[in-house]
């Protein structure tokens, strides 16, 4: 219990070291995979990344930058993205950092007008309720009724029309165990009165909420550029039948991540693949219900969505926000 409380809170000062170095860049007429790729490369350099010893410490998900309407899972699948922040955009930054496979997981959203105070203010007042919420022992559907009711409350006017905001009904918090991003229970950001899971001393959770002014549903759009080897089904049998530069590929991947999530972007490198062989394997892996992919989420077009989220321990009397700094 304590080797994980240390470990996570080394992780956490990591990120928010890591934030610290990377707010004055996200601005106007940057390029995304310039920042994606700082923020990668000092999570490495923090954490004291080892090729020879991969999972001691690193990169605990690819770096999510989300913008506008599409509310998460987009990062770069190359090196040679083109795209660049515009003024208008309402950027949400998501990255994760581990020690010795715990993780921790938070994000933060980014926008250059005013316009969008309320929106952004609706997710982090409704992170915030949650995390006011979290103990031991507490019914997780109290802590969702109270978000859904937070952002509920917020209204936005964007060009001369007024938007109640919303839940993105699809998203929620959840679980996080060692070298597992998603465990066993969630915290939905809706009210759902049957689900009756609670809190438990040692649990760690990432409180994460999503403020819509579109429809609150999410659809799968776009290149996936996030993937993780489905460690819920691992079957001996799902194995047979792979190529030798397959199996090649998959060996090097349990090496380098196992079950914790990973980008296109990065495999290239693991084998000295081209990118189309890459998208090839994987492809496969994923039909073979072998590596799950997580493909880019959007909600409805045009309009815009933020997120804010911590990662926290439960404790008997108390809740560590593990994440939590200055910033926010």
């Amino acid at each position: 219990m304590e080797d994980k409380l240390q470990s996570l809170r080394k992780a956490a000062e990591i990120h928010k070291k890591v934030r610290n170095l990377v707010k004055d860049d996200i601005k106007p007429g940057a390029k995304v995979i310039d920042i994606c790729e700082k923020i990668e490369h000092n999570v490495r350099e923090l954490t004291k990344f080892n090729k020879e010893e991969p999972l001691k410490g690193g990169i605990g998900f690819p770096c999510g930058f989300s913008i506008n309407d599409c509310a998460a899972h987009w990062t770069p699948t190359s090196r040679n993205e083109s795209r660049i922040i515009n003024k208008n955009d309402v950027c949400k930054i998501d990255f994760g950092v581990h020690i010795d496979g715990h993780i921790i997981d938070s994000a933060w959203t980014v926008s250059f007008d005013e316009k969008y105070d309320n929106l952004l203010n609706a997710s982090k007042d409704a992170t915030n309720t949650g995390l006011s919420l979290a103990g031991c022992d507490v019914r997780i559907n109290e802590i969702s009724a109270a978000i859904e009711e937070v952002i509920n409350s917020y209204e936005i006017e964007l060009n001369n029309k007024r938007y109640q905001i919303k839940p993105v009904r699809s998203l929620c918090g959840h679980q996080i165990d060692k070298y597992k991003i998603h465990s066993k229970k969630a915290i939905p950001i809706i009210n759902i009165p049957h689900y009756n899971e609670k809190m438990k001393e040692g649990e760690v959770y990432a409180i994460e909420t999503f403020a819509t002014t579109g429809c609150g549903e999410t659809v799968e759009r776009g290149d996936c550029s996030h993937f993780m080897i489905d460690y819920l089904n691992q079957k001996p049998k799902r194995f047979q039948g792979l190529m030798d530069h397959q199996k090649k590929f998959l060996k090097q991947l349990y090496k380098n991540r196992a079950t914790l999530p990973f980008c296109q972007r990065w495999s290239n490198s693991w084998d000295n693949l081209e990118k189309q062989k890459v998208e090839y394997i994987l492809k496969d892996l994923v039909d073979r219900n072998i590596v799950n992919a997580y493909p880019p989420l959007y909600d409805k077009k045009g309009g815009f969505v933020s997120q804010f989220e911590h990662t926290i321990m439960i404790h008997k009397d108390k809740v560590d926000i593990l994440s939590r700094g200055d910033d926010y």
